[in-house]
């Protein structure tokens, strides 16, 4: 073990006495700890110092650091550009800023925004992420990656359609005009998945899925119908197991034939 000169030790406790006080406090004393390895006498790595002396996982120390310097990138941005917007109180309030990586302008335009976003007043971390990702979708424009007739799965957004797979029918930027067996929607880039399928995949379910389609348009579905159509709707794969294409047929032999 090292030994740490009485001037490092008397350092050390006024830290130790910081990371008990306020996150910004207590991240930038972390963070000084860390940098001057003043653990070094006791403990031979920054982790087990900290699980040991204050109970914090590596996790929460991350967080802490990362909250007390986009804390002093918001402080410095509102003091250059000499606004007079409030600052920060809950490392919680922080975290969607620095977990989007952004650089200390970018945290300072943000931050602006959630403020304006909250009525002049300290923004809530739910409100932090809305500024966050309307800021992100603003200066850099997502692309629309898919094309029409992809067989994409529905993550988000649509209700009563989680998980459910589609075909994207018509392209916008930032969105797809999708078709369900059952529907149409509109539906965020963000929030469709590809589902990767070749040729032959793709074929084959978009002809289960014509058929269930076809059972839609009759109308007055049975309620066990539509239990069994939900069910497929959400299936991962493109073909139907034996027992599916059976129910499949009774449902069509019923309402169709």
């Amino acid at each position: 073990m090292y030994v740490l000169s009485p001037q490092e030790s008397q350092l050390r406790d006024k830290l130790e006495h910081q990371v008990r006080t306020g996150f910004v406090l207590r991240g930038q004393a972390l963070r000084s700890i860390e940098r001057l390895k003043l653990y070094r006498d006791r403990y031979d790595d920054f982790k087990s110092y900290c699980e040991s002396v204050f109970g914090f996982t590596m996790l929460y120390i991350e967080r802490c650091m990362k909250a007390a310097e986009t804390y002093y990138f918001i402080e410095e941005y509102l003091k250059t550009n000499g606004l007079n917007d409030p600052l920060p109180t809950k490392q919680r309030q922080l975290r969607p800023i620095f977990q989007a990586h952004l650089n200390p302008i970018e945290t300072g335009e943000v931050w602006v925004i959630a403020v304006s976003l909250a009525m002049g007043k300290v923004p809530p971390a739910i409100m932090v992420k809305e500024a966050v990702k309307a800021y992100l979708k603003q200066k850099y424009p997502p692309v629309n990656p898919f094309s029409p007739g992809e067989i994409c799965r529905i993550t988000s957004e649509v209700p009563g359609k989680k998980n459910c797979w589609c075909v994207v029918a018509e392209l916008r930027k930032d969105e797809c005009v999708v078709d369900t067996w059952d529907d149409r929607f509109v539906v965020s880039v963000e929030d469709l998945v590809p589902l990767k399928l070749n040729r032959a995949e793709s074929e084959q379910m978009l002809d289960w899925g014509a058929r269930m389609s076809a059972l839609s348009e009759v109308g007055n579905l049975d309620e066990a119908a539509i239990w069994l159509l939900k069910g497929l709707e959400k299936l991962n794969r493109s073909q139907l197991n034996s027992l599916e294409e059976q129910l499949l047929q009774v449902l069509e032999e019923f309402y169709l034939f």
